[in-house]
């Protein structure tokens, strides 16, 4: 009876072990497999940010239509303090190339991204900051807002 028990004892430890492995291993994969996700999702993010920037820069449509939401548009404050919008326009070939941008950081939540970005400006001393609203909608990245401030100091 007591080999019994102490076999008992000891397939138990061996069961509780191995499955304690099996349990860890499951955690692991879920966790490599979100990180591998997420990864993705930054690099299509920093893709669609530079595809934006070549549009914007060159005035190539096909990389702002690659960027941009058709339904996205700029929301700012402009330099008399009032507020602007206008829906971005993806047809048009203008260009700007009289700043130099630098990524900041990028926020990833679920389907939805913000980009903090600087924009060094040729012509003026401060900087300006700019903020863009991605989402992820049919499998893709695209910009639905950009606003900005001009001259921040912080």
């Amino acid at each position: 009876m007591k080999n019994s028990l102490q076999s008992l004892l000891c397939l138990f430890i061996l069961f509780s072990f191995s499955f304690s492995l099996a349990a860890q291993k499951v955690v692991e994969t879920t966790n490599e497999s979100a990180q591998e996700i997420d990864l993705s999702d930054r690099q299509a993010i920093l893709k669609t940010i530079e595809n934006f920037y070549i549009g914007d820069h060159t005035g190539s449509i096909k990389h702002k239509k690659l960027s941009m939401h058709e339904k996205g548009a700029y929301r700012y404050v402009d330099r008399n303090g009032e507020y602007a919008e206008s829906i971005f326009k993806l047809d048009s070939d203008d260009s700007d190339q009289n700043y130099k941008e630098e990524l900041l950081s990028i926020e990833i939540y679920d389907k939805l991204a913000l980009a903090r970005l600087r924009l060094d400006q040729f012509n003026t001393e401060l900087p300006e900051y700019k903020l863009m609203i991605l989402h992820k909608a049919g499998g893709e990245w695209k910009i639905t807002s950009i606003t900005w401030g001009f001259g921040i100091t912080q």
